[in-house]
């Protein structure tokens, strides 16, 4: 009987020890969550001028807009994949007809230059060729 407690002891002073080294190491992440991703990453790239083509389309302003920061940017897997991005985007001296935005300089007084934080939800299928901006919220 008192082998069989000292077995059972040792038992669990084993567990206990495997557990503190396995639960010392970085957790898995959860499956699907999003996860922090290089702003360089091709995906984010695409991604960024995507909502930023759609961003500009949708302002009343007559002046276009560029990407000034990455802030953040995630990538989540879901039946496709969704892009989060925080950024920092600022009003440019070229009027919305222009093509190539990252040549446009940005204003030089700050109350032209409306530097505003923006969150973009990317949402992109590229075995479709399908991509959408689900979110836009700017402050």
């Amino acid at each position: 009987m008192a082998g069989a407690r000292c077995s059972v002891m040792l038992l669990a002073a084993a567990l206990m020890l495997a557990g503190a080294v396995l639960g010392s190491g970085e957790r898995p992440r959860l499956l699907g969550a999003p996860v922090p991703v290089s702003e360089n990453d091709e995906g984010v790239q695409r991604a960024l001028q995507f909502a930023m083509a759609e961003y500009n389309r949708a302002s009343n302003d007559k002046y276009s807009s560029r990407l000034v920061r990455v802030i953040s940017a995630k990538r989540q897997l879901v039946s496709g994949i969704k892009y989060i991005l925080e950024v920092e985007i600022g009003r440019t001296t070229c009027p919305k007809s222009s093509a190539d935005l990252q040549n446009c300089e940005l204003h030089e007084e700050p109350e032209m230059a409306k530097l505003t934080t923006c969150t973009f939800v990317v949402y992109n299928i590229p075995w479709l060729n399908e991509i959408k901006l689900l979110k836009s919220n700017c402050q």
